[in-house]
C-alpha cells in the first residue's frame, strides 16, 4: 500500500498564510462594513420609510401610497422634521404635521385628517413643476430632527367633527359654518359666507342649503368647484341644486394662495360679475374658512371694515368648526391670525411690517390693489354700492 505523507508547512510558510488570511479578513470587514453605511441608512436607528407618489390632488399636493399609521410604525410622528427625496436625488426638509401650519409656499407633509393619505406640498401653492408629473416614483422619508417642530404641532393640531349631534350647543348655522357679514359698511342681509352647499363631504351642504334658502340668498360665488365637480355631485341639496341649475352659481375654483397672480386673476374676473348678479350673496369654499376668508377679508375691507372687525369675523369660524376663540384662546388665535390672515391682508394692502396693519385704511388699500390689478373704477364703484346697498 503507497503511503501518503502529509505536507506540513514551515514556520515562514505558516506565518505568511496566517498574513495573508488576516489581511483578506479586514479586506472583507471593512468592504461590509463600506456597504452597510451606504446603503440608505435603512439599517441604522434613523428611521426610514419608502413609497410611491400616487397622484397629485387639486392643491398641487403629491398624494403618497402609506398613511399616518405607516409613519408612526415607521418612527415618524407628528412634529417631527424630515428630509425627503424623489428617486433618491436632491433632499427637502420639511416638518410633518396634521395640518397645513406653515406660511404660504413653504414646503410641509401632512397627514390630513380628510385626505386618504399622507402627501407633501408647499403650502397653498403646490409643488414647482419640476416636483409634478411623478407618478409611480420612490419616494423616501428620513428623520432630520426628531420632534423639531412638536410646539407648533401642539399648537395648531386642530380636528373637528362632521356630526351634527357632536355640536349639540350650536346652532344649524354655526355647524354649517354659514353666517353673514356686517363688517364695514356692509349691512345684514346682503353678503353671506358658508361651507360648501353643494358637496356634503363634510355633513353641512343640507344645512347651509337650508339656511341659504331660509335667507334668500341668490347669487353663489364658489370658490371650490369647477364644472365638472358641480356635474358630479348626485346627492346636490334642492336649493343648492335649484340655484346651480338656474345659472346663479359663479365659479371660481382656487386654490388657498391669496398671493399667486392666477389666484387674483381668476376672483376679480369673478367680482367684475358680482354687481350684475342680484344680491343677497354667498361666499363659500368647502369648509369656509381659508379661501373663503381670505376673499371675505377683502370684501370687507373694501367695504371700510377695520382690522379687527376682519379679524373677529375671521376667528367665527374656528369657533364654529373648533371651539376656539379669543376669549379661551388669546394666544393661539393670534398664531391663527399671524399664520394666515394677515399675509393675505399684508399682500392686498401692500404692508410688508405686519405690526401696520391695525392702522390701514382698507377701503383705501384694497381699491387700489383692484385698480392696479384689471378692474376699472366703474367696475369698482359697482362692486362697492352692491355689497354696501340695503335690500
Amino acid at each position: 500500500m503507497k503511503m501518503v505523507q502529509s505536507k506540513r508547512l514551515s514556520p515562514s510558510a505558516w506565518l505568511l498564510g496566517g498574513w495573508r488570511s488576516a489581511l483578506l479578513l479586514v479586506v472583507v470587514s471593512l468592504f461590509t462594513l463600506t456597504a452597510s453605511c451606504s446603503d440608505d441608512d435603512d439599517k441604522s436607528d434613523v428611521p426610514v420609510l419608502k413609497g410611491k407618489i400616487t397622484s397629485y390632488n387639486e392643491f398641487g399636493a403629491a398624494m403618497l401610497d402609506f398613511t399616518e399609521a405607516d409613519m408612526m410604525n415607521a418612527g415618524f410622528t407628528l412634529g417631527d422634521v424630515i428630509g425627503i427625496t424623489i428617486d433618491d436625488k436632491k433632499e427637502i426638509v420639511m416638518p410633518y404635521y396634521d395640518g397645513f401650519y406653515t406660511r404660504n409656499g413653504e414646503y410641509l407633509c401632512v397627514a390630513y385628517p380628510t385626505y386618504p393619505s399622507i402627501c407633501f406640498t408647499r403650502n397653498n401653492i403646490g409643488l414647482p413643476q419640476e416636483l409634478t408629473g411623478l407618478e409611480g416614483h420612490t419616494v423616501t422619508f428620513r428623520m432630520k430632527e426628531k420632534g423639531g417642530r412638536q410646539d407648533v404641532q401642539q399648537a395648531l393640531s386642530m380636528k373637528y367633527n362632521n356630526e351634527r349631534e357632536n355640536y349639540s350647543a350650536f346652532s344649524d348655522a354655526a355647524f354649517a359654518n354659514a353666517r353673514t357679514s356686517i363688517a364695514g359698511n356692509i349691512p345684514s342681509g346682503i353678503l353671506y359666507r358658508s361651507s360648501s352647499p353643494f358637496c356634503n363631504d363634510i355633513n353641512r351642504a343640507f344645512y347651509v342649503s337650508e339656511f341659504l334658502e331660509n335667507e334668500k340668498v341668490k347669487t353663489v360665488l364658489n370658490l371650490a368647484d369647477t364644472e365638472e365637480k358641480m356635474l358630479s355631485y348626485t346627492d346636490m341639496p334642492p336649493y343648492s341644486r335649484l340655484l346651480w341649475e338656474g345659472g346663479n352659481v359663479i365659479l371660481c375654483p382656487l386654490k388657498a394662495d391669496p398671493t399667486a397672480d392666477d389666484y387674483n386673476k381668476r376672483l376679480i374676473e369673478a367680482l367684475k360679475q358680482l354687481p350684475s348678479r342680484p344680491a343677497p350673496y354667498v361666499v363659500h369654499c368647502m369648509e369656509g374658512k381659508d379661501r373663503t376668508g381670505y376673499v371675505c377679508a377683502l370684501l370687507e375691507g373694501l367695504c371700510g371694515a377695520t382690522y379687527d372687525e376682519i379679524v373677529a369675523d375671521y376667528l367665527v369660524t374656528y369657533n364654529n368648526y373648533y371651539e376656539i376663540n379669543p376669549t379661551k384662546d388669546p394666544v393661539l388665535c393670534n398664531t391663527l391670525v399671524s399664520l394666515r390672515l394677515n399675509i393675505c391682508l399684508m399682500y392686498y394692502a401692500g404692508v410688508s411690517d405686519e405690526a401696520q396693519l391695525p392702522k390701514v385704511d382698507y377701503a383705501k388699500a384694497f381699491s387700489s390693489y383692484l385698480l392696479s390689478h384689471g378692474m376699472s373704477q366703474q367696475q369698482l364703484d359697482a362692486l362697492i354700492q352692491a355689497l354696501t346697498t340695503s335690500k
